[in-house]
């Protein structure tokens, strides 16, 4: 496999290619979206947004901001709308003009092209697999702040699903005030109590702390781009003029209003992750073969152990119709490892049952 770090879950049909299969309709797990699919209240409504197409929409993406606003009760001031979360990523480091960015390793790879793409140097703080991928004590992020003037964390953390606790956080903000902490959590809904961990709604707010949140996951919308960057109105007042106009499609913002009213979808997708995560993991964990990483998302990172390759792995399981992430583009991930999305019951025991039968095949 080539060792692009720009490579993504979600595209089957090169994976298929890749190993040489032939073309099939494939259950993707390499993706880490809703598995509830689209919202009942999105579908009522899609003939209705197709009047709005031919609108322009607002400059700054006022209907994904006031889901923000109204969902979460945020002063308007301290949410930044754009397309996707990923956008508002690559603008700060430029925005807020760092010069070296702490990276946790292995993660989300726009962390480091984003802060490359600013100009910024490079520190990264590995993540361990002979110690679960546990997060940093504070000393050793102590030690890293006082060379970065900014760190990047997904929390919890793609791919490891490595939960940050919420307080070492806060109090790596407060002993470096004039230092950045970016916390990405795009899946910090999928987790059994999201306000536990979540900085999106902290009081008061700190200047140094800048909160990326995303709704394309949780409610399986990756095909329109909504997020928003939340912290102090002084810091977000640095973004605003800085993002460029009309990046939020007008569609999105329609859509992001009827989010609001998906309270139901919330309560079913939360309770269907919280049963499915801890079952799986149990699961896999009995199946030879398979080192599973105890999960605190609606994923979780896993190695084959069985062959050398991982590709005995991927081709066996796509070539029964089932797509997993192939994890060697990630740093420190390069032997072995792959994630899988924690989906719906039915479709949790397919994919079990089929690594069953290939780690029969290759004892």
């Amino acid at each position: 496999m080539a060792n692009d770090d720009h490579l993504h879950g979600g595209d089957p049909g090169r994976e298929l290619k890749r190993l040489g299969l032939e073309a099939r309709d494939v259950l993707d797990f390499s993706v880490n979206v809703s598995p509830l699919g689209v919202p009942p209240e999105i579908k009522a409504v899609w003939k209705e947004l197709l009047a709005e197409v031919d609108r322009y929409p607002s400059v700054d993406g006022q209907g994904v901001a006031r889901y923000y606003q109204e969902r979460f009760d945020l002063d308007p001031a301290r949410v930044l709308a754009g397309n996707g979360s990923t956008e508002l990523i690559y603008l700060t480091p430029r925005a807020l003009e760092l010069r070296k960015v702490a990276v946790i390793t292995p993660s989300f790879h726009d962390y480091t092209r984003s802060s490359l793409a600013a100009g910024a140097d490079l520190l990264e703080v590995k993540l361990k697999a002979e110690e679960g991928f546990a997060p940093p004590g504070f000393d050793i992020l102590k030690e890293v702040m006082t060379e970065a003037d900014g760190l990047f964390v997904g929390n919890p953390n793609n791919p490891t699903s490595t939960l940050f606790p919420r307080q070492l956080l806060l109090d790596l903000a407060a002993s470096f005030p004039s230092k950045w902490i970016l916390v990405d959590e795009a899946f910090v809904q999928f987790l059994d109590q999201p306000e536990e961990v979540s900085l999106i709604r902290q009081e008061p707010p700190q200047e140094n702390i800048l909160v990326f949140h995303s709704l394309t996951k949780f409610f399986a919308l990756p095909g329109l781009r909504l997020g928003a960057v939340v912290g102090h109105p002084d810091t977000i007042s640095r973004l605003r003029p800085l993002k460029e106009p009309w990046s939020v499609n007008r569609v999105a913002e329609k859509v992001a209003l009827e989010l609001i009213k998906c309270a139901d979808y919330e309560k079913r997708l939360s309770k269907l992750v919280r049963l499915e995560r801890p079952r799986v993991f149990d699961r896999l964990q009995d199946i030879s073969g398979f080192h599973p990483f105890e999960p605190a998302a609606n994923f979780l990172l896993a190695r084959w152990t069985l062959t050398d390759q991982l590709d005995d792995l991927l081709r066996f399981m796509l070539g029964s119709g089932v797509h997993l992430r192939d994890c060697r583009n990630f740093p420190g991930l390069q032997h072995n490892f792959f994630r899988m999305a924690i989906r719906q019951p039915e479709e949790n025991d397919r994919v079990l049952s089929l690594m069953r039968s290939c780690s029969d095949h290759y004892l």
